[in-house]
């Protein structure tokens, strides 16, 4: 499983969900003005509303592909990309909030089930092997060399400085 063996040889193979015994409770993921039409809820939520749709396909470990994103996006925001509703950016951006929304969920079981750091940054391997890779950028992005840390490198950047509880930290 996902969350309680480090990964398999071949890592990017898809793992199954926990069984819903060994689930932690659901975060409740707040979405302001939940009760607005998708076209009437600010960019924020509407961005929180596709990355807490995005989750079940993390849990399941199933890769957020581009048709699980624009069908999160398109919902979320009440129009397609090519409406001019949300851009790719705005995506990338929910598929990194379903992985925060993930390790909030699953960190804890994870550490726990970790034997090593090494077992810790395998899980965290295979779960960043789901995430999309930002294929589609901005000439600003590249530009001002926008990118994001990839989930293991900020693993080991966090092992390495030895971050606590209280610490703040800058990227």
């Amino acid at each position: 499983m996902l969350m309680t063996e480090p990964a398999p040889a071949n890592a990017g193979d898809a793992q199954p969900a926990p069984a819903a015994s060994t689930r932690p409770p659901a975060i409740h993921v707040p979405v302001p003005n939940d009760a607005a039409t998708p076209r009437s809820r600010s960019k924020p939520a509407a961005l929180l509303a596709a990355a807490a749709s995005l989750l079940p396909h993390l849990e399941a470990g199933r890769a957020l592909d581009a048709a699980a994103l624009r069908h999160a996006m398109t919902v979320a925001f009440g129009a397609s990309d090519a409406q001019g509703a949300w851009v790719w950016k705005d995506a990338y951006e929910a598929a990194e909030a379903a992985m925060a929304l993930f390790l909030r969920r699953w960190g804890r079981a994870m550490r726990r089930e970790a034997r090593s750091p090494q077992a810790m940054l395998a899980m965290i391997e295979t779960l960043a092997a789901l995430e999309p890779s930002q294929t589609r950028r901005s000439q600003e992005q590249v530009a001002l060399q926008q990118f994001s840390t990839p989930l293991p490198l900020a693993y080991a950047a966090l092992r390495a400085a030895a971050v606590r509880p209280g610490d703040t930290v800058l990227e």
